[in-house]
């Protein structure tokens, strides 16, 4: 049986079933030809832009189900740590992509553009705006031996 598609359904689980296959479809088309390219700072932001909206994701379902099962919501609680830990890595990445080049100097410019400030064009905060509204959050709820516990092995979880 087929999922409905989001456009027809108001079931939240075939909106993220519409993601995840929206993600894998991105995934083969950047990495299936041979000498693929690095990321792009707009893949980059993307990425982060879709596991700020996991981590508030899990941060629901861990508050939802911590009163009538919190081994499962400690569970989801882990798992939101792990995609801040991500989105951090993510955030570093971006700043490390090369920013888009200037356009050729015989190219008409518009003059409230103002290329002569800056040549590469205005700078991309969305992902700094958005990470330090995350970070905001993450620092008021989580403690900071979560946020520095390492990623391998398995995490304890409460029971009760």
């Amino acid at each position: 049986m087929t999922p409905p598609s989001p456009l027809t359904s108001n079931e939240p689980l075939a909106y993220l079933t519409a993601a995840t296959a929206g993600i894998r479809h991105h995934t083969r088309a950047t990495t299936s030809p041979p000498g693929s390219r690095p990321a792009t700072r707009a893949q980059v932001d993307a990425l982060h832009a879709h596991l700020t909206a996991l981590h508030a994701l899990l941060g629901r379902l861990a508050e939802q189900t911590r009163s009538e099962r919190p081994a499962q919501s400690s569970h989801f609680a882990t798992a939101r740590t792990r995609l801040w830990q991500a989105g951090e890595h993510l955030h570093d990445a971006f700043h490390q992509a090369p920013r888009t080049p200037a356009p050729a100097p015989d190219t008409p410019q518009d003059d409230t553009c103002q290329q002569d400030i800056d040549p590469t064009g205005p700078p991309f905060l969305t992902i700094c705006l958005r990470h330090l509204r995350t970070s905001t959050l993450v620092r008021h709820e989580t403690t900071p031996a979560d946020l520095h516990s390492p990623l391998h092995g398995h995490a304890r979880h409460r029971t009760s």
